[in-house]
């Protein structure tokens, strides 16, 4: 009985072992795909300047600047400083916003109007990441889409900005990451 205890004991440990040699070399592998993209080395410090806007929305210019600086440190590990001091610039130009209907209900209401179920907000824009001391844009996108989709029975319009504003930003740094 004892005998059959360590046996029981010791496929225990193997798999045990097994399963933390697993979890090991898949951390290693998520650190690995981490330290493999970003900006280069050099590009420390980034200055986020105030998009160009040819959109009727005034306020998106402010707002993705806003959201640039908060996401890039996180996402790049890069500092927010001024523009005197900065290794790189991100810059851009916010050229379309339009709003669709994607999805229509099967049933047509007592006016004989079909509602939309589905719309979609899609922001269109231009945007570049440039190395100051280098003196070389780095990374250059155009004509970039943002999407953000939204039911209008229970979700608005601010819904759907917000959804396209965090798809540019992940854009701009795929963008950025795309380059390594």
């Amino acid at each position: 009985m004892l005998h059959r205890s360590r046996k029981t004991s010791g496929a225990r440990r193997a798999l045990l072992a097994s399963a933390l040699l697993a979890a090991l070399a898949t951390l290693s592998g998520c650190i690995y795909s981490f330290a493999g993209g970003g900006l280069p080395a050099n590009i420390r410090t980034v200055y986020v300047e105030l998009w160009d806007n040819t959109t009727p929305d005034e306020a998106l210019r402010s707002d993705v600047q806003r959201a640039l600086q908060q996401r890039l440190p996180r996402e790049l590990g890069v500092r927010i400083v001024s523009q005197a001091t900065a290794d790189a610039i991100v810059r851009g130009k916010l050229n379309g916003y339009d709003e669709v209907t994607t999805n229509i209900g099967s049933q047509p209401q007592i006016n004989g109007r079909v509602q939309p179920v589905g719309r979609r907000l899609q922001i269109t824009f231009d945007a570049e990441i440039y190395d100051v001391k280098g003196d070389k844009v780095i990374w250059r996108g155009s004509s970039i889409s943002a999407i953000g989709d939204y039911n209008p029975a229970n979700q608005t319009i601010l819904a759907a900005r917000e959804k396209a504003v965090t798809d540019l930003i992940q854009k701009v740094v795929q963008g950025a990451q795309s380059q390594w």
